[in-house]
């Protein structure tokens, strides 16, 4: 691809959380242009266009996904509806931006890589943006540099509130109806960590076990809260959990890894990030300002789409982190370990 204007659309608006600043992040973009949002809900469409300087707003995903002068399909449409509009972009020639998880089951997962083996098209999944932010690239940098030594464990633990259907709406929308999405809080989030630590280890979960329940919500069709204990092939044990049960502006998001030789600890509610290791000239504990764990993903999007650099994540990587989710779920419904399905001939870009 020339590096003339990426030309970018949006289809669907139900993840407002990813949508919004990333529709932001591209109207900002001197590589990229924005020109069009597809959803099904127009009153709360057009402002967000408006906003965008976007003129062209559609309540058909397919007027946009079919039209020819369109380089990218960002997807942020509710779960269920995401493989058709991820297949139907692919088989379209559209480069691919994909909420997560990107399915509620694996076999559609497995339709959805499918279609993007067959056309060649890039697939970026919403979940392994993170590996792009400073926070992720330093933590690759210090394990492949042995700075922590062989890592051993490692800990999240990230207390969020209900989620919102709409931005200022207390009501949680589609976030808590299992027909729409596989799970609640814990594959909301969770997510994001077994990504990373896929990543970071590059490695893959071999069991899990855990347990999920409602303890604030008892009226929600999904779990408030759950908690994972997952163990890597290569011996590493991680502890994951997630939650619905914090109060408003009461965020809190824990990290730590340790290692032979150190440990990494964050914790958003004292604002540090901690390290221990070989870090010379120090000695013990180093604290510091957290890096930024976030990144929209688009500049690395356009550079690999222009055939800049290779994909920091594939639709195989979003497979194996739904399959992963997946077999949390079995473990908590059959109180025994649950084991992660693998996808025969996966390449996965770790």
């Amino acid at each position: 691809m020339s590096t003339s204007l990426v030309r970018v659309a949006v289809v669907g608006l139900d993840h407002w959380y990813g949508a919004l600043p990333f529709i932001q992040a591209v109207a900002a973009h001197d590589g990229a242009v924005l020109v069009g949002i597809a959803d099904d809900d127009t009153s709360r469409a057009q402002p967000v266009a408006q906003r965008a300087g976007v003129e062209r707003l559609t309540t058909e995903p397919r007027e946009l996904i079919e039209d020819d002068g369109i380089d990218v399909i960002a997807s942020f449409s509710s779960v269920d509806r995401n493989p058709t509009i991820c297949i139907d972009s692919a088989r379209s020639g559209k480069h691919v931006l994909s909420i997560k998880p990107l399915a509620r089951t694996l076999p559609e997962a497995t339709e959805v890589l499918q279609a993007v083996r067959e056309t060649g098209v890039t697939f970026l999944p919403a979940e392994s943006r993170g590996r792009l932010s400073a926070h992720a690239s330093t933590l690759k940098q210090w394990i492949s540099e042995g700075r922590l030594g062989q890592i051993r464990t490692a800990g999240f633990s990230l207390w969020a509130g209900l989620p919102q259907g709409w931005e200022g709406d207390a009501n949680p929308g589609w976030f808590t109806d299992p027909a729409r999405t596989p799970g609640g809080s814990w594959i909301d989030h969770s997510i994001y960590h077994i990504d990373l630590l896929r990543w970071l280890l590059q490695d893959e979960i071999v069991q899990i076990f855990g347990w999920a329940g409602n303890l604030k919500y008892p009226e929600l069709a999904v779990e408030d809260y759950g908690t994972a204990t997952a163990v890597f092939g290569g011996g590493v044990v991680a502890t994951i959990e997630d939650t619905w049960l914090g109060l408003p502006g009461a965020f809190r998001n824990q990290m730590n890894l340790v290692g032979d030789e150190g440990a990494v600890a964050l914790d958003s509610l004292s604002g540090r990030l901690s390290v221990s290791g070989s870090f010379p000239p120090f000695n013990g504990w180093v604290h510091m300002a957290p890096l930024s764990a976030h990144s929209t993903g688009l500049d690395h999007l356009l550079a690999s789409i222009r055939g800049e650099r290779a994909p920091i994540a594939t639709a195989e990587d979003a497979w194996s982190n739904l399959a992963a989710c997946k077999a949390y779920y079995t473990a908590v419904d059959a109180g025994t370990a649950g084991i992660p399905e693998r996808l025969p001939g996966s390449v996965i870009a770790l």
